[in-house]
């Protein structure tokens, strides 16, 4: 599988009034191994490197990540006539797979330099940017633990004067869980109004400095932590017990979207989906999947024009099966409907849809104090927002395509189903998270040309190579593709 063209994009800040955002060509031996000493980078201060830590998870999670998401929620299909996603569309993964360029680049540049600014920010106490730090650093290793199950997180970002780690252990997925919402607690229990407490600026590359969305990201990332595990026999009292905690105490979730915005239409300086897979492969891989497609279309949900465009060679919209890149009645990515992205597009780390639906469930499931109803319907509302569209309760008034149901089951089923609407051509991953968890949609279609058979549907990544080369002693071992997460419905 041809990978990405080499690239590197870190945020540099000039001054206050000031903000470029730098891609770079790099070569694979420029990256950084994931067990390089992360504690000895070359002195900077928490204006600049935060925005090249958070910048550089943007650009993972939003590029590669999204492309493989995009696919695995069958929201987007490989072309015909094209092949730079085959091995994606037909679960052929390997420990090359998402290597190098994008693992290792999370932990020794996205997760590094989050480590030295909440490492700089403790010694000054500038709580601000130790709570930002803390909050993108959760949401990377919350990444991370859901594509592999295993990762190193204790000893992933000691150096050698800590307790041992160029080689660091694999922690399981039920000690993360606790350790990201230690992580988060520990940074909203920070006092924000001591003096030494600088304000960001335009270095805040997310909310620009307004703390008070800082914190509400933290908690609607932990209320999307507890119940990715609510129902695991394993974490469920946890999880359940969390929730309740932070609705007692009046905790406050985001009703805006949570974007990296600093995109401008230039090459190189670009979306990174845009940038690669429109850009430099020409647009010739990516179109509809016909499982998306066909859903919007039955409803005659108006979101299909804001979310796919009609073919460039004219007609009505058109998706193609899952993995069926063989089909005989497309030539080429041109007869199908393609994902409608644009260079300028943000990336999103989280969406107003996600914290309603977040909030909604928690309601049906008797944890939070929210009408489940009127959040499900402000879901559905901010995505048709999202997609330029209106006449939303034309679909969740009574007797809609989307009413809500009157059972729990069901309930849950339309929150989650609308969540992975709301999610196309943004946050394919979590969309395929949330399926992982949930097994909603059902309606998923094995590919065409599956590598495992007409069963199997992929559920995980596999360690990367770098890992086995570098760490080997300890690399849980190997599990394929297909099987389950431990927090899989």
């Amino acid at each position: 599988m041809t990978k990405f063209r080499d690239m590197k994009k870190f945020l540099i800040y000039k001054s206050l009034v000031f903000v470029m955002l730098v891609f770079f060509t790099t070569s694979c031996e420029d990256f950084f191994d994931v067990n390089d000493d992360p504690n000895n980078p070359s002195s900077s201060t928490v204006e600049l490197v935060f925005p090249a830590g958070a910048g550089s998870a943007a650009y993972v999670i939003g590029g590669w990540y999204q492309i493989l998401g995009g696919l695995w929620s069958q929201h987007w299909a490989q072309s015909t006539g094209a092949q730079q996603y085959r091995d994606f569309d037909q679960y052929d993964i390997q420990t090359t797979h998402l290597d190098d360029r994008q693992y290792g680049e999370l932990y020794a540049g996205c997760l590094n330099d989050l480590k030295y600014v909440k490492t700089l920010a403790e010694q000054n106490e500038n709580w601000s940017y130790y709570l930002m730090a803390s909050v993108i650093q959760a949401y990377v290793f919350h990444v991370l633990v859901d594509l592999y199950e295993s990762v190193p997180f204790t000893d992933a970002l000691k150096g050698a004067d800590e307790t041992a780690v160029l080689l660091p252990a694999f922690d399981n997925g039920e000690d993360i869980y606790k350790g990201l919402i230690a992580m988060l607690d520990d940074g909203l229990s920070k006092d924000l109004t001591l003096s030494t407490v600088k304000t960001p600026g335009i270095d805040d590359i997310i909310f620009q400095g307004d703390l008070d969305m800082w914190a509400k990201f933290a908690n609607t990332l932990k209320l999307k932590i507890y119940m990715r595990v609510v129902e695991t026999t394993a974490m469920g009292a946890w999880a359940s017990s969390g929730i309740q905690t932070m609705y007692a105490a009046n905790a406050e979730f985001l009703s805006a979207d949570v974007t990296m915005t600093a995109f401008a239409n230039e090459q190189d300086r670009r979306n990174p989906v845009f940038e690669t897979e429109f850009d430099r492969f020409g647009g010739v891989n990516i179109v509809a999947s016909n499982t998306l497609m066909n859903f919007l279309l039955n409803s005659s949900d108006p979101r299909v024009d804001g979310i796919f465009n009609t073919p460039q060679n004219g007609g009505t919209h058109v998706g193609n099966d899952q993995g069926d890149f063989f089909n005989p009645a497309f030539t080429s990515a041109a007869d199908l409907s393609q994902p409608a992205v644009t260079g300028l597009d943000p990336v999103y780390f989280m969406s107003t849809a996600e914290s309603y639906f977040l909030q909604a469930e928690a309601a049906v499931r008797g944890f939070g104090t929210g009408n489940a109803k009127a959040l499900y319907e402000m879901g559905i509302d901010a995505s048709f927002a999202h997609f330029g569209v209106g006449g939303a309760s034309a679909f969740y008034g009574s007797g809609g395509d989307y009413e809500f149901p009157t059972t729990d089951d069901a309930k849950i089923e339309a929150i989650i189903v609308q969540k992975w609407v709301s999610m196309a051509n943004s946050q394919g991953l979590e969309s395929f998270f949330e399926q992982n968890r949930t097994g909603y949609p059902d309606f998923y279609t094995i590919s065409v040309n599956s590598s495992w058979g007409p069963t199997q549907f992929p559920r995980r990544l596999l360690f990367p190579d770098s890992e086995y080369q570098t760490n080997k002693a300890n690399v849980p071992a190997l599990k394929r593709v297909y099987e389950k997460m431990w927090w899989h419905k």
